[in-house]
């Protein structure tokens, strides 16, 4: 009967880490879905711009992918890297 009690309260114990686990991973999908939703539409924020400083100003350094990425790098780096931004 001793054996039983602490099986059942293994069990008990290994049901709630396994709900929270569960809701652990739930949080961390709707977190990923927001990321990628937040991505896509900066991505299409970004190609709106893009399109309206080239018809605005076609020469402005912008206009040119590495320094894109070089203003992209600088706020992605640090937070990356578990930096805060600057």
């Amino acid at each position: 009967m001793y054996d039983d009690g602490i099986m059942f309260g293994r069990a008990v114990a290994e049901r709630r880490g396994a709900e929270r686990w569960k809701a652990y991973a739930k949080n961390l999908e709707n977190q990923l879905r927001i990321s990628q939703a937040n991505t896509a539409g900066m991505e299409t924020l970004k190609d709106a711009a893009m399109k309206e400083l080239m018809r605005l100003d076609p020469s402005n350094y912008l206009m040119i992918k590495q320094n894109r990425q070089r203003v992209f790098d600088s706020a992605y780096d640090p937070i990356a890297e578990g930096r805060s931004a600057a």
